[in-house]
């Protein structure tokens, strides 16, 4: 039998899955948990052979579940409504075994988990290549400063009085991130900065 932990917090979720799951003969559900914490708490006293992992929780990322030292068990697989390549970059740094949406076929999902539990990856070719553009693009923190700063709307001699940066040296910074992501604009830079979420992890 795989053995699954669940670790999300929406109910749907967690019903419609546990429901598909439970009907197949080779699967069973070892726990549910809908925060980091209780995933530790149970990765510590249930023994996991596959874990399908929310990013977004209540309590923090689902993420940092994967920096977890552990002997191979259990295999993840993040399953999220969220397809930004930060998060397919940042589960394939951290030996994730395959990246999901919530709205994949449950054939996948189910095909995923035979295939994480025999220690074999499921990354399509399209995510591990949005994980590769996504490595090539990341922020520095200074990088990080500066377009929180944009965001935030501050001007040019604010951000270089918060950041103790010459304006000249913020102008530079600009400049640098405009042609690196293709933006025209201050304003540009700041929305796509917020719709793909270059400030998360």
């Amino acid at each position: 039998m795989i053995r699954v932990l669940l670790v999300d917090d929406h109910p749907v979720v967690q019903g419609g899955l546990a429901l598909a799951l439970r009907a197949e003969p080779d699967i069973e559900i070892a726990g549910v948990a809908p925060t980091v914490a209780a995933a530790r708490e149970m990765l510590a006293s249930v023994e996991i052979d596959v874990a399908l992992l929310d990013v977004r929780l209540p309590d923090g990322s689902g993420l940092d579940l994967l920096a977890t030292p552990r002997s191979g068990r259990p295999a993840w697989i993040i399953l999220s409504s969220f397809d930004l390549p930060q998060y397919i970059a940042r589960a394939v740094r951290l030996g994730a075994a395959g990246y999901l949406l919530k709205t994949a076929p449950m054939a996948e999902v189910l095909g995923a988990i035979r295939t994480a539990a025999a220690g074999q990856v499921t990354f399509g070719a399209q995510h591990l290549a949005m994980a590769r553009m996504a490595d090539e693009r990341r922020l520095t923190v200074r990088e990080r400063d500066l377009v929180r700063a944009v965001i935030a709307g501050h001007t040019n001699d604010e951000i270089g009085m918060a950041l103790g940066l010459q304006r000249k040296t913020i102008e530079t910074y600009l400049s640098r991130l405009y042609q690196r992501f293709g933006c025209v604009s201050r304003s540009e830079l700041a929305a796509r900065a917020v719709a793909e979420g270059w400030l998360e992890e």
